[in-house]
């Protein structure tokens, strides 16, 4: 009897450590077409190049005044229409009820205020804020500039409790920078993002988080080159550590917003290498795809 115990006990598992069999139910999901895919946009020129994928830290960035919360403000409408998702916003930036305010304009694509063009009726208003009101919900932390563990916290209990899919943090910098002795900041910077991804895998979420570029230096013209992930003021670790970058980048002359990827991880799964391009609706107060004006066109370098 004792042999028989012997030679049949099973070795006790060594936390963290993980065999092939372990992850067969997964594996044979992947193999039958059963895993998360990712989602349209809802702008057929930016899905050539770029699509929302579920569990992954995306980083957002731009030069200011260039339009990046008004983008993810776009996107965000446009995943609770297409997708019904449910978003968790953490913007101290801007005043709540002023962003509610912008948001409403993209679900009913009219202008909030009086103006040269036809207002939203107060019905439509109406109708905008109860369509977004369960889609839609705002952290807030008073008087204290909140650290990364009471943020995740929070988004935690709204993942839970509301269903949340999408995460906006918009910006950076308005998360405590607070390092313990002796840490550096690309430390500090590694560490944050690091807690990040590991909430998106675990809760099934994307976060978007808009991180300003540092001081850039005008080009020959007098004009601001779009930045690179690299220029993001902190680390390198935003353009290593990131699954999705994503440059918002305005043509004040042309009148052109253009969407740049920098980086996609899983390239050919949700996206590639590339650019779109966008103006700004001032009637509807929305973003419309532009597919060629001016040498504007959607670009996949990738695939070129």
């Amino acid at each position: 009897a004792i042999r028989d115990c012997v030679d049949s006990a099973v070795p006790f598992p060594v936390d963290g450590v993980y065999m092939v069999s372990d992850y067969k139910r997964e594996v044979m999901d992947v193999y039958n077409g059963n895993y998360a895919k990712p989602l349209s946009t809802g702008f057929p020129n930016l899905d050539e190049i770029y699509k929302v994928m579920p569990s992954t830290f995306q980083l957002v960035t731009g030069i200011p005044n260039h339009g990046k919360s008004n983008f993810i403000d776009q996107l965000a409408v446009n995943m609770a229409q297409r997708h019904d998702w449910k978003f968790a916003i953490y913007s101290p930036e801007h005043s709540t009820t002023q962003h509610i305010r912008r948001l409403s304009e993209k679900v009913v694509k009219k202008p909030f205020d009086i103006g040269p063009s036809e207002r939203m009726t107060p019905n439509e208003l109406a109708d905008a804020m109860r369509f977004m009101d369960d889609r839609f919900h705002f952290i807030e932390a008073n008087d204290e500039i909140p650290s990364i563990d009471w943020l995740l916290e929070k988004c935690r209990a709204a993942c839970l409790r509301y269903g949340v899919r999408g995460i906006i943090v918009d910006p950076y910098n308005e998360i405590d920078a607070t390092r313990g002795e002796g840490k550096r900041e690309d430390e500090h910077i590694r560490d944050l993002i690091s807690k990040c991804k590991s909430f998106c895998r675990k809760h099934n979420i994307v976060m978007w988080m808009v991180a300003h570029p540092s001081k850039m230096q005008r080009g020959n013209d007098g004009a601001y080159p779009p930045p690179s992930l690299y220029d993001v003021s902190g680390a390198a670790h935003w353009n290593n550590m990131c699954d999705v970058g994503l440059v918002i980048h305005r043509d004040f002359d042309e009148g052109v917003t253009q969407v740049i990827t920098r980086k996609i991880r899983e390239q050919g799964v949700y996206g590639n290498i590339g650019e779109a391009f966008f103006r700004y609706n001032l009637t509807t107060h929305c973003y419309e795809p532009e597919v060629s004006v001016d040498g504007y066109t959607t670009t996949s370098w990738t695939n070129d």
